[in-house]
């Protein structure tokens, strides 16, 4: 090999290896606001379990697994989330108008249909549910309007390992439409292998986050056509409470949508009191996850404001 091709090919191969570096998505925390515990039209902010952003409206909703809905305004400077105000609250209704049913209320994931389309007024919720699991389209002040088709694996509620590991979380993806998973892996299935299930058919599986009992609590469809997936694992007061925000690259999927996630960022500590359950995309590179009080006075309601670079 000549002098001149060695060099173009180590230059090559240099030009490749730093393209790779940064195509690597790169995720910051940059601040967090506590929601101070009050209530909204009579209904207590706690337990929030699933955000999801309208662009349209400029609104931020939030649903509690209480089965309630809010409404919250925000405002971001730079990267900083400087204030949040509620301005609406109700709790979830049928589509009679009467308070979904105890026992079916358990709301826990979140995304949003027609809420980036330049329109006013035409915005649509997708709540997740557990115990029964269902997918369920509902008004922005919370009544409902029609059940989503599940696949048939999902819609049997004895397939679940517990009525509590069912459906925790929902986005929509632009080509494979509504995306969900089960908390923890069905009955039968390998306890750490996670599978993510489409409404058109398709599945992907990949490996747990490494600590015992990470269930997938959110999952958010990104810019650029793939997934960012939080897990969550809790295994007593012993051990500690451990997130994980993954990345999910699907053309880095073997042909049978065996998936391998790259570990963005992971909060581990037995001091950790932030119990994230949701996230969504504001705009540009930023993005929301909120932790879940659950019910308690002396635990905040934490909205964390972060950064996601993606890869070009």
């Amino acid at each position: 090999m000549k002098r001149v091709e060695l060099v173009t090919g180590l230059l090559a191969w240099a030009t490749f290896a730093a393209a790779s570096v940064i195509a690597a998505p790169v995720l910051e925390v940059q601040n967090s606001l506590v929601i101070p515990p009050h209530t909204v039209n009579g209904v207590k902010i706690s337990e929030l379990s699933g955000l999801a952003w309208d662009q349209d409206e400029q609104l931020l909703y939030a649903i509690s697994d209480k089965g309630a809905i809010f409404h919250f305004t925000l405002d971001i400077q730079g990267n900083r989330l400087k204030a949040v105000k509620a301005v609406y609250a109700a709790n979830l209704t049928d589509k009679e108008g009467e308070r979904i049913k105890k026992g079916r209320r358990d709301s826990e994931g979140l995304t949003l249909l027609n809420a980036n389309n330049g329109k006013a007024g035409d915005s649509q919720l997708v709540i997740a549910f557990e115990g029964i699991p269902r997918l369920i389209r509902f008004t922005p002040p919370g009544k409902a309007i029609k059940n989503i088709s599940l696949p048939a694996v999902l819609d049997n509620k004895h397939a679940y390992q517990h009525g509590n590991d069912s459906l925790e979380s929902v986005t929509f993806h632009p080509r494979y439409g509504f995306m969900t998973a089960p908390e923890m892996p069905l009955k039968g299935e390998p306890r750490t292998l996670h599978t993510l299930y489409s409404t058109k058919g398709q599945h992907w599986s990949f490996t747990a986050y490494p600590a015992k009992n990470s269930g997938i609590s959110a999952l958010e469809a990104l810019p650029d056509g793939n997934l960012l997936v939080m897990e969550r694992a809790w295994s007593g007061l012993f051990n500690p409470l451990v997130v994980s925000l993954r990345y999910l690259d699907f053309q880095q999927c073997s042909k049978d949508q065996a998936c391998t996630l790259q570990d963005l960022q992971v909060l581990s500590s037995h001091l950790l009191v932030d119990n994230y359950e949701g996230l969504t995309h504001i705009q540009g590179n930023q993005y929301l996850m909120v932790g879940d009080d659950g019910n308690e006075d002396f635990l905040p309601t934490t909205l964390t404001l972060f950064t996601l670079e993606l890869g070009k």
